[in-house]
């Protein structure tokens, strides 16, 4: 065909056809398995991490080693934790609440159910069934809810009944000029985005002032900018961690278990005997009432032991039945001593 031909222009016009049909069904094949390729979070695996620390347990040595230096474990054996011989009666009290779509009342049953494989009975669910509960051996305090934070790791210092809290009270001092030291952060909780950039701008007007660059890990950092007065901005003040690395949102199940009769003698000075902390990342619009039964169940076996380093465990979805509070069977109605520390 010459060119210029009729035939070669129609020729020409039902290629540029051809081609535009199958771009059009290339599009909408990709569009399909496009579709395909969007993951549904809620049949993901949930990553519940799990850190405990018996502190009646443990020397300061023992405790800094196996709760900061060991190695992170992915999906380990949860440990045969013995049930005590007795039953051990408590009273739960909220310790930091932190915003979630999970009600104190709510956590508090979750936890009731949770707590009866280990052994363990609410008092107050107790005198409600009509039993005449012999002692009160424990306080759980409950930390709960989501907020940012670096390592759901417990607490490596030793936790009392006046500084109970998911940081210790030194940690919450104030990022200023003339109060900064090596024993003041606590490396858990991370920076947050806006920290991040402060901390920056700190480097920043310090270097544009002479005073050269600033070397090292987060906390050396914020040391040296301490020893030559940079001005701090009270803003961007909050309890930094000892790492430059960025926080992210989790959400948080803390409970530390103090003696009844240490809080009763000792006020303020009773140690924690013993501290649990589950987490899960907040991530994809779930929420904390999907995930709590989930949490527990995971979490549970740990109450009153002691983990190396951070276990993370990859659980299937799916609803987890535990029931409803117990009565505890039998009399119950000779006063007896305090009962058994968790092993």
């Amino acid at each position: 065909m010459a060119p210029g031909s009729p035939l070669t222009a129609e020729f020409a016009c039902e290629a540029v056809e051809a081609s535009v049909r199958s771009v059009l069904v290339l599009i909408i094949l990709l569009g399909v398995s496009g579709c395909a390729w969007i993951t549904d979070f809620s049949k993901e695996p949930i990553p519940v991490s799990v850190s405990a620390a018996n502190y009646s347990q443990l020397s300061d040595e023992e405790l800094y080693a196996r709760v900061h230096n060991d190695p992170v474990n992915s999906n380990p054996e949860p440990p045969d934790a013995p049930k005590p011989s007795n039953p051990v009666y408590y009273l739960l009290l909220p310790g930091e609440v932190y915003p979630s779509d999970v009600p104190v009342d709510t956590m508090y049953r979750e936890l009731e159910t949770s707590l009866e494989s280990k052994g363990y009975f609410n008092a107050v669910y107790q005198v409600r069934a009509g039993h005449i509960t012999p002692r009160i051996d424990y306080l759980l305090r409950v930390h709960y809810g989501e907020r940012t934070w670096l390592t759901p790791i417990v607490r490596k210092d030793r936790v009392t009944w006046g500084n109970d809290g998911l940081v210790a009270n030194r940690s919450k001092v104030f990022l200023k000029a003339n109060v900064m030291g090596r024993s003041v952060y606590d490396p858990r909780v991370g920076l947050s985005q806006e920290e991040e950039m402060t901390l920056h701008q700190l480097e920043g007007a310090l270097m544009s002032s002479g005073g050269g660059p600033v070397s090292g890990s987060h906390e050396q950092r914020l040391v040296a900018l301490s020893e030559r007065q940079a001005l701090v901005d009270d803003e961007a003040s909050r309890d930094y961690g000892g790492e430059d690395t960025r926080s992210r949102d989790f959400f948080l199940f803390v409970v530390e278990a103090f003696k009844f009769e240490d809080v009763r003698t000792m006020d303020k000075k009773a140690p924690c005997i013993w501290a649990t902390f589950i987490a899960v990342p907040a991530e994809h619009g779930q929420k904390l009432s999907s995930l709590l039964r989930t949490m527990l169940q995971t979490g549970t076996p740990y109450f009153g032991a002691t983990t190396h380093g951070l276990q993370i465990y990859e659980v299937p979805p799916g609803k987890v039945l535990m029931g409803i509070p117990v009565e505890v069977p039998g009399p119950q109605k000779t006063l007896q001593p305090s009962g058994p520390t968790l092993p």
